[in-house]
């Protein structure tokens, strides 16, 4: 199986100094569900200083906030204020409901924000809402990073749900795939910044792709960035998350 998204298919939304690329993983499977498995889709985000997402709630998402460059400041209902930043990353773990508002104060920080705001689909739906942050260590050039995963995994952050979420810098190399950690797994791989190539295809910036080859080599000749998900076909998860679940698209 090789199902290719290109970066062209994404949805846009937001304005100003606030502009986000939706991703939908199985918006070219043929079963009718936007989500792929239990990853239910996610934002590739570009926000300008005096950005501001007043609180809005969810409810049975797994949400996954992955920094890549600047600074910004995180309100939640269950009292937190913290300052995310590529070293210092989130996870909320919505279950029966939590509110949030994100801001990047122009007073405060003056580079734009680039993140990814992924949206995972719980096995249980409304477990008590947490929401977790941690130091998934440096990127090390060539080598994949374990950012968040289910408890059994150890990532620095848990996932409600059978998936791991990898990514990793490369340049001028050629990669494997993160070893399959389920006995039925399958990835979904996405290019957030470069261009990679596996084989006969061309992946650019925005691209991303569907692979059940865990033997499957990615190229890449100029410095990229790309995440993986390593997802678990047997997975239970609930579609009912406001954003992850079939409405949330």
């Amino acid at each position: 199986m090789l199902v290719i998204n290109k970066a062209s298919e994404r949805h846009k939304a937001g304005h100003g100094n606030f502009n986000i690329e939706i991703v939908i993983p199985g918006k070219n499977r043929e079963n009718g569900d936007p989500g792929f498995y239990n990853l239910g889709r996610f934002d590739d985000a570009h926000l300008k200083p005096g950005a501001f997402i007043g609180m809005h709630p969810h409810k049975n998402d797994e949400i996954l906030t992955l920094m890549r460059l600047g600074t910004m400041l995180h309100r939640d209902s269950t009292g937190k204020e913290v300052a995310v930043t590529p070293q210092n990353i989130m996870m909320m773990n919505a279950g029966s409901g939590i509110y949030h508002e994100e801001s990047i104060p122009a007073d405060k920080y003056k580079e734009d924000v680039r993140l990814l705001q992924i949206f995972i689909r719980p096995e249980n739906e409304d477990d008590p809402p947490q929401v977790q942050f941690a130091n998934a260590g440096e990127l090390v050039p060539n080598h994949w990073r374990l950012v968040a995963g289910l408890k059994s995994s150890k990532a620095p952050l848990e996932i409600k749900s059978n998936i791991l979420v990898y990514d990793m810098e490369l340049e001028k190399t050629t990669a494997s795939l993160p070893r399959p950690y389920f006995q039925n797994t399958v990835y979904f791989i996405y290019v957030f910044d470069g261009a990679i190539n596996i084989p006969q295809t061309a992946l650019e910036k925005g691209d991303s792709i569907i692979a059940d080859d865990e033997n499957m080599l990615l190229q890449v000749d100029v410095k990229s960035t790309v995440v993986c998900f390593v997802i678990d076909k047997d997975a239970r998860y609930t579609r009912n998350g406001m954003y992850s679940g079939l409405r949330g698209n």
